[in-house]
């Protein structure tokens, strides 16, 4: 009796526990794009730009995620890396990703130092210690424990990267992102395309500073760095978007003295967008470029994109669910591997890798 009763309970909590996205579901019936092997070139390697979102990432994270990346590409594809560059504080971690086709060479860009200071100043509201909170005192009080999890991780680690980033640190944090741009793209090809993919608030932040960079004189270094990235983007993959939440910080009330009559001014992935569109000094035509956004609904602090505000010429859009993690009775799927595994999802993985209908030339 005992054991039936143990096989009805194993049964209900299975029946349970689903992962609604799993296959992933695209949201445009015309879904096609390219993946890594598709731009890996033989005689002109791809460059890749990886850029991490909220919360505490260090170099295991590149190593973890372009590993992930480049399982898909081929059996016997290795990351290679070589040395761990610093630009104020952004650490520049370079592999080159050998594939049958060509060389992919990724930069990826940890700037979980910059904000890691500022976090620190809510070590002692951590239940668990962080490492970057090693040390701290203990917390003396008693938190029930999926809150203590929430509130370590979500609240006190996360978060405050995005609250550090639209307050008076934002500038800084600019400048130095520019520098890290700058040094990641010194030896660029101008005729290799390039692959971006940022997760969260990594998204907004690079954008902003793309777009920072190309509005400086048309002849200065960082408004010629811009452009040429900018024009040779030919995949932007976009993990947690966030964008339509962080832009609301940047609009006024309206009616407020300097609000616009529109209902919405653009953010900055629509103005490097409309940039793309009207090259400026080199006149160098852009490549086609497809944007592709993966959301997990059960993800709190995502969104997806409304493609009408992102098309543009030569700019495709599309927007793929997907599962990071379990839903429970369809009442709750942990927020911490909703928001953060998306690279860690191999379905997310084998989209980035092969692309979409998938490609022949992926294992």
């Amino acid at each position: 009796m005992r054991a039936a009763r143990l096989l009805a309970l194993i049964a209900t909590l299975l029946g349970g526990c689903t992962t609604p996205y799993r296959p992933p579901q695209f949201l445009e019936a015309d879904a096609s794009f390219p993946g890594l092997i598709q731009l890996a070139n033989a005689q002109r390697p791809a460059d890749v730009l990886l850029v991490h979102g909220i919360c505490t990432h260090d170099s295991d994270w590149a190593e973890d995620t372009v590993g992930v990346l480049a399982g898909h590409l081929a059996a016997n594809v290795k990351p290679f890396p070589t040395r761990t560059r610093r630009a104020t504080d952004i650490q520049i971690i370079p592999h080159d990703v050998i594939t049958p086709r060509g060389t992919l060479r990724f930069q990826s860009l940890i700037w979980s130092p910059l904000t890691t200071p500022l976090k620190q100043q809510l070590c002692y509201d951590q239940t668990d210690k962080s490492p970057i909170c090693t040390g701290a005192p203990p917390f003396p009080y008693t938190r029930p424990r999926l809150n203590a999890r929430l509130k370590d991780k979500l609240m006190d680690d996360c978060l405050p990267d995005a609250l550090a980033y639209q307050g008076v640190a934002r500038d800084e944090i600019q400048r130095r992102m520019q520098a890290a741009i700058e040094e990641a793209t010194a030896d660029a090809d101008p005729e290799a395309p390039l692959v971006v993919v940022a997760e969260s608030l990594g998204s907004k932040m690079l954008f902003d500073t793309l777009l920072r960079m190309s509005e400086e004189s048309p002849t200065s270094r960082a408004a010629v760095i811009a452009e040429r990235e900018i024009g040779r983007m030919a995949l932007l993959v976009m993990a947690a978007n966030q964008i339509p939440l962080l832009h609301m910080a940047d609009q006024p009330l309206p009616g407020a003295p300097g609000a616009t009559a529109r209902a919405m001014a653009p953010d900055s992935l629509q103005r490097l967008l409309q940039k793309r569109s009207t090259p400026g000094a080199s006149r160098r035509a852009p490549r086609p470029l497809t944007l592709v956004a993966f959301s997990d609904p059960g993800d709190l602090l995502t969104y997806t994109l409304l493609p009408e505000r992102y098309r543009a010429q030569g700019v495709a859009v599309y927007n793929v669910l997907v599962s990071n993690a379990p839903t429970y009775f369809g009442w709750l799927e942990n927020p911490l591997p909703a928001h953060l595994d998306y690279l860690a999802n191999p379905e997310v993985g084998a989209l980035i890798g092969c692309g979409w209908p998938r490609s022949g030339l992926c294992k």
